[in-house]
């Protein structure tokens, strides 16, 4: 075995608990093996946030993960302002501080240890030894949480040293252990929800609901921190925390509370947060430790799927493909392409929660303004215009459609007798357009247009030919690759500036709407040269 125990200080550690392990009647001695071969054998996969398609050969036995974590502490120098800030109001910025914390470890959690968790090709190894279904089971759940503790160490690790000078040891102390309740939560509420679905499905239905479940969990980790912000009220320009039966439903709170009970203005009300933050975590692990065997049991499940049985094509897709495509070739890339933004569970996991959040991001923007205002008054003003917040999907999806769960499969469209990749591209572009794009928009376009009346309709015609005319222009800069010719762990972090430059340009386009608003039929030639740059681009960029 390559390697060596030194290697992995996180087992020495671990060998401190060794008493508390064996009496939950796990074999130790077992469990340290396996978790030292999982180890090991992360060097093979590389994280989402430093894959790479050019891993040099030296660095094959590297643990991808913990080289990463010196840009994980980079993004956690954010959390730092809010530590100082907190005194002497510590309620509002640690809310905010746990809610960014919960999303960014959970984030990860789903993208990357999910499969750690659901990981059943060990079982024909390790199933057929004499060992005992909670040893397998603890060694799955302590894998994935000894890398969400070096995630959670590397994003607090600035936090941690500011909260230490400024507040001192018994901040510092309290905020260690709400990091590791937090982790605790988060691991053991996700193998619980998996285990639900575990055991009353199985099959392709059951990787679906799982990859479903996921999508809502970023999601709804995603928005979910509106919610803490609206348990704050400014008045006299300091924040005042109202209490409310639905905060117990809001984990950042409970983990937010003990400071503001400690060092702050306490309350009986944050007394019982501050329980919670303490208690559910240890509740919820020993209802996990005892359900772990079960959840063995029916982890099987997912070894046994029912993938011979395959998928009905769509006649809908067809029809679709016959509108929108001229030759048969195009045809026939659109509804590949349908099928795989449907049905590539990777994709979805990756892709879907950033169209939840884009359907949701213009509510988001203007909810502050229905709170002061009726609803006659906003039907009357011009807040339409933040549905142009909408189009940022445009560009996570773009960059996405170069990527397949099965990259190797792209030989057949170099064997196929196709003189060139166009109709590939446009297939896919139209796909997207078509089956996703324009059904969600049309689906906020009908709330809007109930909210504002009938004269926002050229408003609305003008957004909606500006996203589609950015979706083959955007193409042609970023989507160097074919579609679906590459795996996923080779995506880069580079591209993620074009996301950034995209907000810029969704603004610019924002403003030239308004401006051809102010001038006398200038929203009407503003249709028309749009409609004109849809057919250039859609006919010209892709010949």
């Amino acid at each position: 075995m390559a390697g060596s125990d030194s290697s992995f200080r996180m087992l020495k550690i671990l060998d401190r608990f060794q008493g508390i392990i064996s009496r939950l009647g796990v074999d130790y001695k077992t469990l340290r093996r396996i978790l030292h071969v999982k180890l090991l054998m992360d060097s093979r996969r590389a994280p989402v946030i430093l894959s790479s398609s050019n891993r040099k050969k030296e660095e094959q036995d590297k643990n991808l993960f913990v080289s990463s974590l010196w840009l994980y502490g980079l993004i956690g120098l954010v959390l730092t302002p809010f530590v100082f800030w907190s005194d002497p109001e510590y309620l509002m910025p640690m809310s905010i501080l746990s809610a960014i914390l919960m999303f960014l470890i959970m984030s990860s959690m789903i993208s990357d240890f999910s499969s750690v968790l659901l990981d059943v090709r060990d079982r024909s190894i390790l199933m057929t030894k004499p060992i005992d279904g909670r040893t397998v089971g603890l060694a799955r759940s302590i894998h994935a949480g000894i890398y969400l503790l070096l995630l959670t160490g590397a994003l607090s690790a600035g936090s941690l040293v500011v909260g230490l000078i400024k507040h001192g040891v018994l901040f510092f102390l309290i905020y260690i252990l709400e990091l590791i309740l937090m982790n605790m939560l988060i691991l053991v509420s996700t193998s619980l929800v998996y285990l639900l679905l575990l055991k009353y499905w199985d099959g392709e239905k059951l990787k679906d609901l799982i990859n479903y479940v996921q999508i809502g969990l970023s999601a709804t980790l995603a928005i979910g921190y509106q919610f803490v912000i609206r348990s704050f009220d400014l008045i006299d320009f300091h924040l005042v925390f109202k209490p409310a039966w639905w905060q117990i439903l809001l984990p950042p709170v409970w983990f937010a509370a003990p400071y503001e009970w400690l060092f702050g203005e306490g309350s009986r009300w944050l007394a019982v947060l501050s329980l919670l933050a303490v208690f559910v975590p240890i509740v919820l692990m020993i209802v996990y430790v005892r359900y772990i065997p079960s959840f063995e049991q029916h982890l099987e499940k997912l070894a046994h799927s029912e993938a011979g049985k395959g998928r009905e094509r769509g006649r809908l897709d067809r029809f679709l493909a016959k509108m929108v495509c001229g030759s048969r070739t195009e045809q026939a890339c659109f509804r590949l392409s349908a099928s795989m933004l449907k049905n590539e569970r990777e994709f979805k996991l990756k892709v879907y929660p950033t169209l939840g959040l884009s359907v949701l991001l213009p509510y988001l923007f203007f909810v502050s303004t229905i709170r002061n205002s009726s609803l006659a008054e906003i039907s009357q003003g011009s807040s339409y215009y933040v549905l142009h917040s909408m189009l940022i999907m445009i560009i996570t999806v773009v960059m996405m459609l170069k990527f397949s769960g099965k990259p190797k499969a792209f030989w057949l469209f170099g064997a196929a007798p196709m003189q060139s990749m166009n109709p590939l591209y446009k297939g896919a572009l139209k796909a997207f357009a078509v089956k996703m794009f324009v059904p969600l928009f049309i689906v906020n376009a009908i709330v809007f247009l109930i909210v504002f009346g009938t004269r926002i309709m050229p408003d609305i015609l003008i957004i909606l030919l500006t996203g589609l005319v950015l979706i083959p222009l955007s193409a042609k800069v970023i989507l160097r690759n074919p579609p679906f010719s590459q795996a996923f762990n080779m995506a880069q972090q580079k591209d993620g500036w074009w996301v950034l430059l995209f907000f810029f340009v969704i603004g610019g386009l924002c403003g030239l709407h308004y401006a051809s608003s102010t001038i006398p039929y200038g929203m009407l030639a503003y249709i028309l040269a749009l409609l004109v740059a849809n057919g250039l681009a859609w006919t010209k960029l892709y010949k």
